[in-house]
């Protein structure tokens, strides 16, 4: 339901698709255009998770302290470095800053992956392997990785899923074996919305 959910709105910051039918230096150089727009969005969504991170809205998910590590670092270089309380700390200065973290980040519509540490990646763990370019969106857990964050922007997706499994949970066509999968997951959506909510400082 959850993967599901995910696809739905990850529209909102898909990246092109490259044609497979372009032809020879054309498809490359396609390819190599989308790889830069896509290192512009994961660039332009790190910032923004440190200009939340700045105003206390904080991450939450298991990679949070991680991520708050690294904030935190370039917190305190900007601060070594600002000559006087007019200093204006521009968007431009928080990118040079966070370029490097930004080329791990893995975007979904239900989480962030910071994508640093193969070894540690649970997607990778649950497929038998040790080591990949790139995580295994499909068997991903964010909940359990401890390269997965969760913010503001991923909260639709988890109140979505929370609300379609209570709309299956009540309905007496659903097999008794399949609602205690269905509740497994609806609790877990309830969890990370809660999280979600109170490391941003909007619960209730």
């Amino acid at each position: 339901m959850i993967r599901q959910a995910q696809g739905e709105a990850f529209g909102q910051f898909q990246y092109p698709t490259p044609p497979l039918g372009r032809p020879g230096g054309a498809q490359a150089v396609f390819h190599h255009e989308w790889k830069t727009e896509e290192a512009k969005e994961k660039l332009k969504r790190t910032v923004e998770a440190y200009r939340q991170f700045e105003q206390g809205q904080m991450p939450a998910g298991p990679g949070a302290d991680a991520l708050l590590a690294s904030f935190r670092a370039v917190e305190k270089e900007l601060a070594d470095h600002k000559p006087g309380p007019a200093k204006v700390v521009t968007d431009r200065q928080i990118e040079l800053l966070l370029k490097k973290k930004a080329s791990v980040l893995h975007l979904s519509a239900a989480n962030y992956c910071w994508f640093e540490d193969p070894a540690k990646a649970l997607c990778l763990k649950l497929a038998g392997t040790r080591s990949a370019a790139a995580p295994l969106t499909g068997l991903c857990d964010s909940s359990r990785c401890p390269q997965a964050t969760h913010h503001i922007v991923h909260r639709s997706v988890w109140q979505t899923t929370a609300d379609n499994g209570a709309v299956l949970l009540a309905s007496p066509r659903i097999p008794l074996a399949e609602k205690d999968r269905l509740r497994a997951e609806q609790e877990r959506s309830m969890r990370v919305l809660e999280e979600i909510d109170t490391a941003a400082g909007k619960a209730q």
